[in-house]
């Protein structure tokens, strides 16, 4: 039997709604991968049950040239036998960058979208940011390997001086039994529109509005549903409203995975209009659409990030450029307008996914990639 590796991942936060793909990862691990999670703070343990994780004794940080330290943190990993280092988002690899430093220990990390944009956009002025910033050099000079979530993030990685014979491609996975295919869809009216998502401009919410409001004015009967929250969501409730959408439009809030699997089962189309906004800040290998395609959803998203690499134009859905409200408009009509459209651009869509997105043969991919690091 294969000798049993110990994972020591870090995530700034374990865990926000809006990655539960950490989360599937850890729990699609073969028996031959024991995780244990670092983190800064631990929430939603109701929805995230994992035993086997390490948070700070205080809130406070000491300091290790620079960076955020804890003497508990760097106990445990002293003595735990640990093979390797795993940090997801840049953001968290300046955590675990002491101990990596301190221990020799294999590094590894998965950057997914904000902690690139981070260091390209405005943001990376921000207060918060400074340390991130500062360090990220360090990450790429330290790091074994490092994934990138698309392709449009491994180019901008090696753009930022990233070493590009350490960046690999890495597509995270989705759980294909929760999002499982469903073709007994209704194909009366209104046709039901999903969108998924936290409200921030990135996601481009308002354009779904938009783009909505010109539908109806064209005489066809549809309806979109929001699954989420955010900071945004008060100027979006208030924008419906404004635009007479109230009985259009719902906001369903935050429902966890099985509740949006049952969400998109009972939709008829995925929205994903993304856009980069002023902070550059941009999505990569979108969990949504392919959550939405798992389930057969056709996806309307845009040219943006990670997304084409998803949605095959006309194929699985369709591809529309960003801010591009009529485009949007003259896709969701012709699938307003043809049933079997949709049905079968949500067929070839679940099975993109089963032959490139199944969470459990990615996950077997990264832990080849792991072997490969040990290895050497």
């Amino acid at each position: 039997m294969p000798q049993r590796r110990k994972i020591a991942l870090f995530s700034t936060s374990f865990l926000p709604y809006s990655q539960t793909f950490i989360y599937d990862e850890i729990k699609a691990h073969s028996d031959h991968y024991h995780i244990e999670v670092f983190c800064k703070d631990r929430r939603n343990e109701d929805l995230f049950p994992y035993a086997h994780f390490h948070k700070p004794p205080r809130s406070f940080e000491f300091l290790y040239e620079n960076l955020a330290y804890w003497p508990a943190f760097d106990r445990t990993l002293k003595k735990g036998n640990f093979d390797l280092v795993h940090a997801h988002f840049g953001t968290g690899a300046v955590y675990a960058l002491p101990y990596v430093r301190k221990y020799n220990l294999p590094f590894v990390v998965t950057f997914h979208g904000y902690d690139v944009s981070d260091l390209l956009g405005i943001k990376k002025y921000h207060y918060t940011r400074w340390r991130y910033n500062l360090k990220a050099s360090r990450i790429f000079e330290h790091a074994d390997l490092l994934l990138a979530a698309s392709e449009d993030l491994r180019a901008l990685l090696i753009e930022l001086g990233a070493d590009k014979e350490k960046i690999q491609m890495y597509r995270l996975g989705v759980d294909l039994d929760r999002f499982s295919y469903s073709e007994c869809r209704q194909h009366d009216e209104p046709v039901k529109f999903v969108m998924v998502g936290r409200f921030t401009e990135k996601k481009g919410h308002v354009y779904a509005l938009k783009a909505l409001r010109q539908v109806l004015d064209q005489g066809y009967n549809a309806s979109l549903s929001f699954i989420g929250s955010g900071s945004l969501e008060a100027k979006l409730r208030d924008f419906t409203t404004r635009k007479n959408l109230d009985d259009h439009v719902f906001f369903k809030g935050i429902l966890s995975p099985e509740e949006v699997a049952q969400e998109l089962k009972k939709s008829d189309v995925s929205l994903a209009p993304s856009i980069v906004p002023a902070n550059y800040d941009r999505e990569s290998g979108l969990i949504v659409v392919k959550e939405a395609s798992a389930t057969g959803l056709p996806v309307i998203g845009t040219w943006h990030g990670g997304i084409h690499e998803i949605i095959d134009d006309h194929k699985t859905g369709f591809l529309v450029p960003e801010r591009n409200v009529p485009a949007l408009v003259d896709r969701m009509i012709r699938l307003i307008k043809d049933p079997s459209l949709r049905t079968n651009l949500g067929k070839l869509g679940r099975i993109k996914m089963e032959q490139e997105y199944d969470l459990h043969k990615q996950v077997k991919t990264l832990e080849s990639l792991y072997e490969s690091i040990l290895d050497r």
